[in-house]
């Protein structure tokens, strides 16, 4: 059976041809190539890296981000089995040394010549590179590299167009255990693994991800996750699947290209979320006051309406199903609200769902937590919002919500033919309703770690069941849901285990906070190190809005104003026991960021390096 990407692909052309498959308005000039153009490209390319001497097997690194040739590279890849190893521009110079050198590289994708410039000196030490190839035509203005040949993009496709490989024997010969790619874990915590994904884990993603959603031929579907993340890539291979139009676009042209575009699915991260939150929460802000309470007072009344829903339609994140008497008194606020959610709705929360087009039938978080007041705030405006669950070591998506079934607080189902258990410390299967370690098996299951044999044998037993390292339980109607690390869990002094992600995602809720991690790990209380709101914290303690961050922080009530604040949240929630309250927090002045290393390319911040980075700051707030 043909259980390969590039069949797929193939088929994929044969049924949307004329159909728009790729888009990027931002391009100089702008981009527009249908199914059969797409094709053509990923054929010259694929041709010419064979022409080159690139053949099976032949791992070749990706070094760019997200955009229309990064896609061609990796169906080409695919066409004749040599294998992808990508990586983000981004990414630490010692790290793309280490990948490079780890897996072998023959060849080499770059994005650009000055990321060329920055790894001139890596890429020239490594002895198995054969080919490099710009990505953006550039090759005539970088230096040469003995016995190593430097060619276009635009030339290598040439090149291919002038001696066509026959691709169909060779993509005939690939089956699907075979290796399409090395993802290189981010090795924020040690040395990065290279985690093997097949032709079969890839195409598993492709046929089975269920979003209760199939998009049709020419849906618009956004691209801007980084394409070397595992997540990104599949939700491309999942909209080529069915014929949608991928619309490539950048955050700084997100907003833009929601309203203009009017996109049919959006996957995204959190953080994204997070940023269309503040924006429509700063817009309330200065409005007038009869506007802020209309605004207030329907999203108060929308939060009773979703919650009745839920229980109405067996929706809600519990480890029991709701009684007769909570079904009857739920049934009855849903009615009495129904009206007032229909007018709030015409008055108030269509606009806000003119944010994103209008015409949204799917927005997939992943990559990360979301936060559960972000869960209920969209869910009250109508916006379709899924949440999924995986790792890269299972391709990556595990479970994932649907929107017909979208129990918010949750991550879902588990995928066809997805198997999840959860596991007490010593590997013992739990009831349902337990919290204890996840553990899932299934065919998007990684083949293994790179040349570490015995690592992965530590997570991946016998059977094929891999430990994923987190925590979950499962709902009375079959949803996942996650309460965070086990190797993330702080320890008290006093012995109390804590989460700090359901902490940190109800702290978030204040206009205040932008960014937060909670400390405390064999300490006495917990702590925090929170990135401001920089503009409303100066607005709340009466200065100039744009005071620099450094003088906001040093300010002499601003970290007494933010525990305040905190301790507000915390408590109006009434979720928190009394050794879950933050006693201490240390302000900072800088955001946690993909340039300073501290957020991975999803927005997830990098827990590990954090607490390592601002280690003489937290010692100074426990003092």
């Amino acid at each position: 059976m043909e259980h390969t990407i590039g069949h797929m692909f193939l088929t994929a052309v044969e049924r949307h041809g004329d159909v728009p498959a790729l888009r990027d308005d931002h391009a100089d000039p702008p981009l527009l190539l249908t199914y059969a153009q797409f094709a053509e490209a990923v054929r010259a390319v694929a041709s010419g890296l064979i022409a080159l001497g690139i053949e099976r097997g032949d791992r070749v690194a990706i070094l760019s981000d997200n955009q229309p040739r990064w896609l061609m590279t990796d169906l080409a890849l695919m066409a004749f089995g040599a294998v992808s190893v990508p990586r983000g521009s981004d990414t630490a110079i010692p790290e793309i040394w280490y990948i490079l050198n780890h897996s072998e590289a023959s060849a080499a994708f770059i994005e650009s010549a000055s990321l060329y410039e920055k790894l001139f000196a890596v890429v020239e030490a490594v002895q198995t590179l054969r080919v490099v190839v710009m990505m953006d035509d550039s090759a005539e203005k970088v230096q040469a590299l003995p016995g190593v040949e430097v060619r276009n993009f635009s030339d290598v496709m040439t090149l291919g167009r002038e001696q066509p490989a026959d691709l169909a024997a060779r993509l005939s010969q690939i089956s699907d255990s075979d290796i399409a790619a090395l993802v290189y874990t981010s090795g924020t915590t040690g040395i990065p693994k290279g985690v093997m994904l097949t032709n079969g884990n890839f195409r598993h993603q492709a046929d089975c991800i269920d979003i209760g959603y199939v998009p049709k031929p020419g849906h618009l579907q956004i691209a801007i996750l980084p394409s070397w993340h595992v997540y990104e890539r599949v939700c491309e291979y999942f909209g080529l699947q069915h014929g949608s139009t991928l619309v490539y676009t950048t955050k700084r042209h997100l907003r833009e290209d929601l309203s203009r575009t009017r996109p049919h699915l959006l996957p995204c991260v959190p953080r994204m979320w997070e940023s269309i939150y503040d924006g429509i929460m700063t817009r309330v802000a200065k409005d007038s006051f009869w506007r802020r309470s209309l605004f207030r007072f329907f999203l108060t009344c929308g939060h009773y309406f979703v919650y009745a829903r839920r229980i109405v339609t067996n929706t809600v994140a519990r480890r029991t199903a709701p009684n007769g008497l909570e079904k009857a008194f739920a049934w009855i606020v849903y009615a009495l609200l129904a009206p007032v959610q229909a007018l709030g709705d015409r008055l108030v929360f269509s606009k806000v769902r003119a944010v994103t087009g209008g015409r949204l039938e799917a927005a997939v978080s992943g990559g990360g937590s979301l936060p559960a007041h972000l869960d209920d705030f969209f869910e009250v405006f109508g916006i379709p919002l899924l949440n999924g669950y995986g790792l890269t070591e299972t391709s990556p998506v595990l479970t994932v919500r649907q929107v017909h079934h979208n129990v918010r607080g949750t991550v879902g189902r588990p995928q066809p033919l997805t198997e999840i258990e959860i596991r007490s410390e010593t590997g013992e299967p739990l009831p349902q309703g337990m919290t204890g370690v996840i553990w899932a098996r299934g065919p998007q299951v990684m083949a293994g770690y790179y040349k570490n044999g015995s690592e992965t044998g530590r997570v991946v037993d016998a059977q094929g069941w891999i430990n994923t390292g987190d925590l979950g339980w499962i709902t009375y109607t079959g949803d996942l849901v996650i309460t965070g690390r086990e190797k993330d869990t702080i320890v008290l002094s006093s012995g109390e285990n804590i989460e700090p992600e359901h902490i940190e995602g109800a702290i978030c809720q204040s206009p205040l906070v932008s960014q937060i991690i909670v400390v405390g790990q064999d300490r006495k209380a917990l702590g925090a190190l929170v990135v401001p709101h920089f503009e409303r914290l100066a607005e709340a303690l009466g200065l100039p809005a744009h005071t620099p961050p450094d003088d906001l922080v040093t300010h002499p009530q601003a970290e007494a104003h933010l525990r305040a604040e905190i301790t507000r949240i915390m408590k109006r929630s009434g979720q928190f026991k009394p050794y879950e309250m933050i006693s201490r927090i240390a302000l900072v002045a800088e955001p946690f960021s993909e340039a300073n290393g501290l957020l991975t390319q999803t927005m997830k911040p990098k827990r590990n390096m954090i607490l390592k980075h601002y280690a003489p700051l937290i010692e100074k707030m426990y003092r």
